[in-house]
């Protein structure tokens, strides 16, 4: 149940950022920006990912499972992001939805990827 208090939390943060600014680094025309925006995620994912495991020392054979967990309660609520951007996102032209979506979709696949484990063989 942490785990997808943690994921509602990030969804709470991440929508709070667009709504917000979103203005300020989705703007679509601007392909140096929203690329440099799809990288930034990145290391963000990265931090509350990772340091997530860390702190509550989640061992590697549960971090799938973790992830699951932490990307699944946003994605669900994301929906309605969506359907509803017009109205969530007051600070964005609907141009932006398609660049919006791609980015969630984005996020979410790095949050998955974060419960792979990577094992790395040596002769």
């Amino acid at each position: 149940m942490i785990n997808v208090s943690w994921g509602i939390l990030l969804w709470v943060l991440a929508t709070l950022l667009f709504r917000f600014y979103g203005q300020l680094f989705l703007i679509p025309g601007n392909v140096p920006l929203l690329i440099i925006t799809f990288i930034l995620t990145i290391p963000l994912i990265i931090i509350a990912t990772y340091a997530y495991y860390y702190l509550r020392k989640i061992p590697e054979s549960k971090r799938l499972m973790t992830s699951v967990q932490i990307a699944l309660p946003g994605m669900i609520l994301d929906i309605f992001s969506v359907i509803f951007f017009d109205k969530v996102f007051l600070n964005l032209h609907t141009d932006s939805l398609p660049f919006f979506a791609s980015w969630l979709l984005w996020a979410y696949s790095l949050i998955l990827i974060s419960g792979f484990s990577i094992k790395i063989k040596s002769n």
